[in-house]
């Protein structure tokens, strides 16, 4: 994973900079390629749009949210091409490959998003007085499976670009720790568009807005913490951060599904889901450093 080998400069400062140069270019493509869908998608509205319409607004996105995530990835392979050639490109499609790695974590990657997301959707149901409506636990092992297989395929597109590209060059200048923020942070400008567009269609308010993208942008630091540390200790395995990634994502969705619509109309459900993942990525590197710290000791 040291993705200075191919740098074309000497000294650690023209590595630095030729490493900006790269990320800079990435992260502009990258939002040229996909906040502009956010056009395509409000073009999809019918007449007479209301806030607060959900079924309508999640038929003019369909699709078009697939594209969305298409950016990084598209972004990655460009400027890896641009800046470092055929070479450079066989190099990031090879973390895909990375497959060969103990099962725990694989299990790691499928469990550490799911227990902060329930523990928050509880709490959330309590403070709201929402009735959960929940499925059998067979029915929802097998569905949210099915559906985090099927979303860590198509999430190629942003860990291709994200976990593929970006954090191994941000990686080589920084602490994991901080490159984790760094991205996380990244990730979450680069949902503004979507995150934005999305609430206000179902709020229609200013201020629950800005709570909802404030809180979903917690959340997504937090998520890129797990998925950091995933990639660091599995060689690089993008295959291992989409694996996580599409876990979060289908248990997302079983947790909609639980919660209805309600879920969606306000910035509550958002709010604790960060609060509750904030908490437990907190515990987790309390944890990590605590053992860290007493295998050094030993």
């Amino acid at each position: 994973m040291n993705i200075t080998s191919e740098i074309p400069a000497y000294t650690i400062s023209g590595q630095k900079q030729f490493l900006t140069k790269e990320l800079t270019v990435f992260l502009i493509i990258s939002m040229v390629i996909s906040w502009p869908v956010v056009l395509l998608i409000l073009a999809q509205l019918p007449p007479g749009f209301t806030n607060g319409d959900i079924k309508s607004f999640k038929n003019a996105t369909g699709s078009l949210s697939l594209l969305y995530g298409t950016g990084p990835m598209i972004s990655a392979i460009i400027v890896t091409l641009m800046y470092r050639g055929t070479s450079g490109l066989k190099d990031l499609f090879s973390k895909l490959a990375t497959c060969k790695v103990s099962l725990r974590w694989y299990l790691w990657a499928l469990m550490l998003p799911v227990i902060p997301q329930w523990l928050g959707l509880f709490l959330w149901a309590q403070l709201t007085g929402t009735a959960l409506a929940f499925p059998t636990v067979s029915g929802y092992l097998s569905s949210w499976l099915q559906i985090a297989f099927i979303s860590a395929a198509y999430y190629i597109t942003e860990e291709l670009g994200w976990r593929g590209f970006m954090l191994p060059r941000i990686l080589s200048m920084h602490p994991w720790i901080k490159s984790s923020l760094l991205v996380g942070i990244v990730w979450s400008i680069w949902h503004y568009p979507l995150w934005v567009t999305s609430s206000w269609a179902t709020t229609g308010s200013v201020t629950q807005v800005v709570l909802v993208v404030t809180a979903w942008s917690f959340f997504a630091i937090g998520i890129s913490v797990l998925l950091s540390w995933i990639f660091k200790n599995t060689r690089g395995s993008v295959l291992l951060a989409m694996i996580l990634h599409g876990s979060s994502q289908a248990n997302l969705t079983k947790m909609y599904a639980a919660a209805g619509n309600s879920s969606l109309l306000g910035s509550s459900f958002a709010i604790v889901q960060a609060v509750s993942l904030s908490i437990m990525v907190i515990l987790f590197l309390v944890v990590i450093r605590k053992s860290k710290q007493e295998m050094i000791g030993h």
